[in-house]
């Protein structure tokens, strides 16, 4: 492990940077570079004086810095490596709720030039859904009635503004540095409708003079147990921020990892968007299969390829991100969610999703229905979502939620699990009119809902495949209502033997070197493909999909849909997933044991099955000249 010096410059920092919130995050994040920066160029003003609400890991905290001289160690860790950096910028640490007075008075120093947060969606204190700063929320009303003694961070800020401007003092920049979309937008949002509240002319000199810069943090921070313990992170960081500051700011430019620049949203969007809304997504379905460490779900091949599909399916909602290509982007996702150094809580991400859905899915389900693309992989995770938040998993043992919600939706969830009904939960995490809006997704949440009981979301996770292939790709928009395969649920199976799985292998094995290579599993493909659709049309439609001789459901659209749902044997990416499941020691090729073995599971079943949508479990092999079927 390399280690830096443990000589502290801490003294010899000044405390420019006021920062409300101080988790392991930003010390892994906003300490780190202050460090680094000051490092690189020599010590300077740009210190940090945290200010944190009275708990007793504040107050643990705060007496390991006094002890330490305010430093710290931070462990970062790759795959492969370790780096130790002894961190000292930060130089002193106020409990506001033990002492209000001294956290406004460290915001009015004249030195004091910018405050950054990281106070979580919640501390902003505003409804997820309006933006409207929640008047009702207790220490809101306390801090409109006591401004001088705040209790709230919305309330310090405006307390200290305040005093900045009634004294004549410069403006300072308020700067937020949480995992949220158009964070500088949030937090002007909050300050300015409490400053209206408070005094309206407080608004109107924070309108004129005070800069809330947009930025975008990113870097994995699994919480430890202990303030003394060293703090944990991966070796990525970075930080890109918003040129807007109204007093001054560090040259960050000269910093690895961080970028000013002067728009923020893409960068913003890519994130948000894919890494914290894979995070979520991740969270709930590996919760439920039993997995507790992000690592050890992401070594599960099903909840490894779940992330993959999701952060594709995401990804076509992210404008271009200058400088960054994003499928290397997402490739960097799935190496840092499986880093195993890196011992990330499930539970822990899946906290507080009533707020993170808000921001991380709520805008691409609304693109998403704009345009009519799939958003099968967010019907997933909205569904994974309400399974786990009815606090019990499939073997009855407690889940415990944690969510500024709970109150209000665990009981919904728990109704939905008795009725298996999600409007009224999707309702009321969202909003009436938003679900409306989202057209046919409901019913998608709904289909993965009832699949998640019935079947258990290991079975559900196996069955993505058909996704990965092109399968189960129509009934967009409002096809949902009309699909005919919506509301039926059948498991048809066509089974072949092992001796016909190593027959087919020798048969494509071309060369009898042993293996087959891309090309003889295209072949493969190519003709398994063509016997479906050549042996599909010959069969009873009607009782390969189960469909009773008295409905009205008509047999020429069923085959419609079940020709038009085969993957296509020449689209290379169809072929290179294929190998790469079966390719089991990565070596490019697949041999007869990878063959027989995997093939039942990830070529066979998954992969030509016709179509698993909604209710539905349609599996087709031949076997000999003909399709028959055996119902399990």
């Amino acid at each position: 492990m390399a280690s830096a010096s443990r000589k502290s410059m801490g003294p010899m920092l000044g405390q420019a940077i006021v920062h409300i919130g101080l988790g392991n995050f930003s010390k892994a994040h906003l300490a780190y570079f202050t460090h680094n920066y000051n490092e690189k160029l020599g010590p300077s003003e740009w210190g940090i004086c945290a200010v944190d609400r009275d708990n007793p890991r504040t107050r643990e905290t705060q007496e390991f810095l006094k002890k330490s001289d305010f430093t710290y160690d931070l462990i970062t860790k790759s795959s492969d490596s370790k780096n130790e950096l002894h961190i000292s910028s930060i130089r002193n640490l106020v409990n506001m709720g033990e002492d209000p007075v001294a956290a406004v008075k460290q915001l009015c120093l004249p030195t004091t030039r910018i405050c950054s947060l990281t106070i979580t969606e919640k501390g902003y204190c505003c409804d997820v859904n309006t933006g409207d700063l929640m008047v009702d929320n207790p220490e809101i009303k306390h801090d409109l009635e006591n401004i001088s003694e705040p209790k709230s961070a919305i309330g310090l800020i405006c307390s200290a503004l305040k005093t900045r401007r009634d004294t004549g003092m410069p403006p300072i920049t308020i700067m937020s540095c949480d995992n949220l979309p158009g964070n500088g937008h949030v937090t002007e949002n909050a300050v300015t409708q409490f400053a209206e509240l408070l005094d309206p002319s407080l608004r109107e000199w924070i309108g004129e003079n005070v800069t809330f810069p947009n930025s975008m943090v990113d870097r994995i921070t699994p919480q430890t147990a202990t303030a003394e313990a060293p703090i944990i992170s991966e070796e990525f960081a970075q930080w890109v921020v918003e040129d807007k500051f109204c007093n001054g700011r560090p040259y960050w430019e000269v910093v690895d990892g961080i970028l000013v620049v002067d728009d923020v949203m893409p960068y913003e969007k890519m994130k948000v968007r894919m890494l914290n809304g894979a995070h979520s997504a991740l969270s709930y379905l590996s919760y439920l299969c039993g997995y507790r460490d992000v690592d050890h779900a992401l070594a599960a091949p099903d909840v490894h390829d779940f992330v993959k599909l999701y952060l594709a399916e995401v990804a076509q909602t992210v404008p271009k991100v200058p400088g960054v290509d994003l499928p290397w982007y997402q490739g960097v996702l799935m190496e840092r969610f499986s880093n195993p150094n890196i011992k990330d809580q499930v539970q822990r991400l899946a906290e507080d999703g009533s707020t993170k859905l808000q921001t991380t899915m709520i805008p691409v389900i609304r693109e998403k229905t704009k345009t009519g693309k799939a958003s099968h992989m967010l019907a997933l995770a909205v569904a994974g979502w309400i399974r786990y938040m009815a606090g019990v998993d499939d073997f009855g043992a407690p889940i415990k939620i944690k969510d500024p919600l709970k109150e209000t939706l665990q009981p919904l969830a728990q109704q939905a699990l008795s009725q298996r009904d999600v409007l009224p939960f999707m309702e009321a995490a969202f909003g009436a009119k938003e679900v409306k809006k989202m057209r046919s997704f409901p019913g998608k949440v709904q289909a993965w809902y009832s699949r998640l009981l019935s079947e258990g979301p290991w079975r559900v996770l196996d069955s993505l495949d058909e996704f990965a292939f092109g399968f189960a790709d129509f009934g967009e928009a409002d096809d949902f209502q009309s699909n005919p395969f919506a509301e039926r649920t059948i498991t048809e199976l066509v089974k072949l033997t092992y001796q016909d799985l190593h027959s087919m292998f020798e048969t494509y094995d071309v060369d009898k070197n042993g293996y087959l290579d891309i090309d003889e599993i295209t072949n493969l493909l190519e003709d398994f493909v063509g016997r479906l659709n050549e042996e599909l049309p010959k069969a009873n439609v009607r009782e390969v999909f189960g469909i009773r001789e008295d409905s009205e459901t008509n047999a020429e659209v069923l085959l419609k849909y079940a020709l038009e749902s085969l993957p296509n044997p020449e689209d290379e990416k169809t072929v290179a997933l294929l190998v790469s499941r079966l390719d089991h020691d990565g070596d490019g090729k697949i041999s007869a044991e990878e063959f027989v073995s995997g093939s039942s599971v990830y070529l066979l079943i998954p992969a030509y099955r016709i179509i698993y949508k909604f209710d539905i479990y349609f599996l087709f092999f031949i076997n000999e000249a003909n399709i028959s079927t055996t119902t399990t």
